[in-house]
């Protein structure tokens, strides 16, 4: 039912994580040094290493699977949560962080597109990525929702509004968590086997 009363942001947010990811697709594509800008040298740097040594998804198989599963963990549940929170300028922070990330995530994936391991890297980061961009998005939704209390309060006093967006936008983030962390699960013990099969994977 919360989900549902809530529709608009979650379109919303698909949507501008949708476009976002197409800019990064675009601008790497009409400026070769955009995944640099975006990504940082170091990462492109190394990514590259590992594509001239024959394994481009290297990054991926840290001998220290249990470290990377709390460190990425960590990270996404902190990106989701600052997603969320951030809606309370009135959205507009909600909608940075979408844009942001997708943006990076298009940059990401059209590197390897560009150095023809595009099927090698879709089979690898889509194990978890599936989940966790989709966390991402649905914690944009959340955001967008509590932000949207402020923005639309309708005949409710700006507070009660945002109370009761606030509740609807934390059921939202309540339900991805376990998932984000299943992502992480997912990246930091699963995927690493890049050698895996298509089919496996």
């Amino acid at each position: 039912q919360i989900i549902y009363e809530s529709r608009n942001s979650f379109r919303l947010a698909l949507l501008l994580f949708l476009g976002a990811a197409f800019i990064g697709v675009f601008s790497s594509y009409m400026d070769v040094d955009f995944p640099r800008v975006i990504l940082g040298d170091e990462y492109i740097d190394m990514t590259m290493d590992n594509i001239a040594n024959g394994k481009p998804m290297a990054v991926y198989e840290d001998p220290e699977a249990r470290e990377m599963f709390f460190r990425i963990a960590q990270n996404n549940l902190m990106v989701a949560t600052l997603c969320f929170i951030v809606g309370l300028f009135f959205g507009v922070g909600t909608i940075f962080v979408i844009v942001q990330n997708g943006i990076m995530l298009g940059a990401f994936q059209y590197l390897f597109i560009r150095e023809g391991i595009y099927m090698q890297s879709f089979f690898t980061i889509w194990m978890h990525g599936a989940i966790e961009i989709s966390c991402i998005i649905i914690a944009g939704a959340a955001g967008l929702t509590l932000g949207s209390g402020l923005v639309f309060p309708k005949t409710l006093s700006r507070m009660q509004s945002l109370q009761l967006s606030a509740r609807r936008g934390l059921m939202i983030m309540l339900t991805i968590l376990p998932l984000i962390v299943l992502a992480a699960f997912i990246e930091g013990f699963v995927t690493r086997y890049t050698g895996a099969s298509y089919i496996i994977r």
